[in-house]
């Protein structure tokens, strides 16, 4: 069973690979008669790819997460080398891993068998899918906590594999699952300090036991352990107004130590969170200016050359002095201390310019498909949600967002341009024949003033729709699987793709009216249904914004028949008896009564979603993006 599971995936890895390759042929073909032969069988190989893998997972894997095939001892043994040598090593699919380990470790507790429990727990709460936020990194948190408990009873479990030899494993088991748990705080967008000194702490407790243990993990302990020390410091630099001043006054002094020992070494070798901490340290405590600590640590951002070769599952461990660190963590503290300098505003912005570029340049470069696909997407969502407050520029913001986009879902972007055109059709007659339902979005009382100014509404709402789905980068694997049936896991994260769109661009003044309306799309016109549950759409001053796009959103989903692989393409006149089933609850009345009754504009809709039309744009958006 084993081996079976580890040749399903090894086969579900390379149909991905051959998906990548028709990716990046379509992105490299001038003809376009060429392009759309090759597009379709792009299509055709995904359908095939979720067929073949859903029919292999339902012959041996489904009926144990699903009860319906009972497990054994020797089963869950299978099981567990199976999913375990696969995934840690090819992390494919982490939100099946996750299900598989959840069910492992309730098998193991009811057996009593203590090591493999606390083994599938700490293999649970390595999965990727834990930095979302949810019940499910709720869970992860709180199993990475349970197996790290174990850190105070080296006595017992020495006791317990007095037999089997596996207290080294054990050991080991734990160590890495207290770095996990570091790990996991570390990922939040705001991480708490407090949570990160006790993981370093609970390393050190460790430590106390050398005796007991082998040199091999006595070595990988220390290296985790100055690993963790110079990340540590990092963090309480960059997190400096979150510590009390008992801790101020305990770990300053340790900053310009760690700084004065890297200058003993050549600068190809120095480390980066040791360098720039005291650059970030200085700078918080006024030691230096923002100017002077600009090029402290922008001296060291020009030295790193370390490039991450994300086809192998390695590179999630090997990030630090790598472009991609420097980009999560130093580039927002570089962009925040810009705004102080005293140098004109225009050479604020080149400054700001060139940071940017550097950044788009090389996320360009990362190739689509990867290992540990769902830890890229949460990083680089993490990226823009550090840097998306400092950029003072709308069209920055947007080449950034669109940058992210595109390299973790062209299909988004594609669909985000689309949506954003039909949402453009549908407003101009929109706005003439009922000018009173935007009175409220430009903050007035007179009809002829929307007409007036209705090139601002137009702006609005094309901008929206064109970012209403940023969130779904943090989700890009789920969204692509959605040929087949998602879990209801996997549907609880889709779910939350409009409020994480939210909050990315609520944390920009330029972007921030745009973010209610990206965060109510789901929302049914009546306010009855749809998600989130908390936003309220009825009240919203925005409210005909967001009934617009809901519309377009669904009419460009419901007639693509290139671009998605899960649903069916049909028709403007079938989607138009859709919109008339659900007027007046999901769908706005007089939306849907305009759609009816225009004729122009229900040919120019028919066009433009038709397929010739489609081609046409899907075409542009590739040569033009890529």
């Amino acid at each position: 069973m084993a081996d079976s599971i580890i040749q399903l995936y090894e086969d579900y890895k390379k149909r991905l690979m051959d998906v990548d390759s028709m990716e990046h042929d379509l992105l490299n073909m001038d003809n376009k008669t060429a392009w759309i032969e090759r597009f379709r069988k792009k299509s055709e190989i995904i359908r095939e790819h979720y067929r073949v893998t859903e029919e292999e997972l339902g012959k041996f894997i489904r009926p144990i997460l699903d009860g319906t095939d009972e497990m054994d001892i020797e089963k869950a043994g299978q099981f567990y080398l199976g999913a375990f040598d696969y995934f840690m090593n090819v992390m494919s699919d982490q939100m099946l891993e996750s299900q598989i380990f959840v069910k492992l470790w309730d098998f193991f507790h009811q057996q009593g068998n203590e090591y493999y429990e606390r083994a599938c727990r700490s293999a649970f709460s390595d999965s990727p899918f834990l930095n979302f936020e949810g019940e499910l990194q709720e869970l992860g948190k709180e199993q990475a906590d349970w197996v790290s408990g174990y850190v105070g009873q080296i006595a017992h479990l020495r006791e317990l594999h007095q037999q089997d030899g596996q207290f080294d494993h054990d050991i080991m088991l734990i160590i890495k699952t207290v770095e996990r748990e570091y790990e996991m705080e570390g990922e939040k967008f705001e991480p708490n300090m407090n949570r990160l000194f006790s993981c370093f702490n609970k390393m050190l407790r460790i430590r106390k036991d050398k005796a007991s243990f082998s040199e091999e993990t006595w070595n990988t302990l220390v290296q985790m352990l100055g690993r963790m020390g110079k990340d540590v410091l990092f963090r309480a630099a960059l997190l400096w107004e979150q510590l009390d001043e008992a801790k101020k006054q305990e770990i300053g002094p340790a900053f310009p130590l760690a700084f004065l020992e890297e200058l003993t070494k050549p600068m190809e070798e120095r480390n980066l969170q040791s360098y720039v901490g005291y650059a970030v340290y200085a700078y918080r405590t006024q030691q230096l200016t923002a100017e002077e600590a600009f090029l402290l640590a922008r001296g060291y951002w020009k030295s790193v050359k370390k490039r991450l070769d994300f086809t192998k599952p390695e590179w999630r461990q090997q990030t630090e002095d790598s472009l991609l660190y420097l980009f999560r963590y130093v580039a927002p503290f570089l962009l925040q201390i810009i705004s102080e300098f005293s140098c004109a505003d225009a050479k604020k912005q080149q400054y700001k310019a060139e940071l940017l570029y550097e950044i788009r340049t090389y996320i360009e470069t990362i190739p689509q498909e990867c290992a540990c696909k769902e830890y890229l997407d949460q990083t680089l969502y993490h990226i823009l949600y550090d840097l998306i407050p400092y950029i003072d520029n709308e069209s920055m913001a947007l080449e950034l967002i669109d940058t992210m986009t595109i390299n973790r879902q062209l299909a988004t972007l594609i669909h985000t341009v689309m949506t954003a055109r039909l949402c453009e059709i549908v407003l101009e007659p929109m706005i003439h024949k009922h000018p009173e339902l935007f009175c409220e979005v430009l903050g007035v009382t007179d009809a002829q003033e929307v007409i007036k100014r209705k090139e601002e509404v137009h702006h609005m709402l094309y901008y929206a729709a064109r970012v209403h789905d940023i969130g779904k980068i943090l989700i890009a694997n789920i969204v692509n699987t959605q040929i087949r049936q998602l879990t209801d896991m996997e549907y609880s994260y889709i779910r939350l793709h409009s409020k994480w769109s939210y909050e990315i661009l609520g944390r920009n003044e330029k972007l921030s009216a745009y973010a209610e309306i990206a965060l109510g799309h789901h929302k049914s016109f009546d306010g009855k249904y749809g998600y989130p549950a908390f936003f309220d759409n009825t009240k919203s001053r925005y409210r005909i914004l967001i009934d617009i796009l809901t519309l377009c959103d669904c009419l460009d989903a419901g007639t693509d028949k290139l671009g998605r692989n899960y649903v069916p393409g049909k028709g403007f006149e079938e989607m138009l008896a859709e919109f008339e089933s659900e007027k007046g609850k999901r769908y706005r009345p007089e939306l849907v009564e305009l759609l009816q009754t225009d004729k122009q504009l229900a040919k120019e809709l028919t066009e433009v979603t038709g397929e010739a039309a489609r081609t046409e744009l899907y075409y542009k958006i590739y040569r033009q993006y890529r």
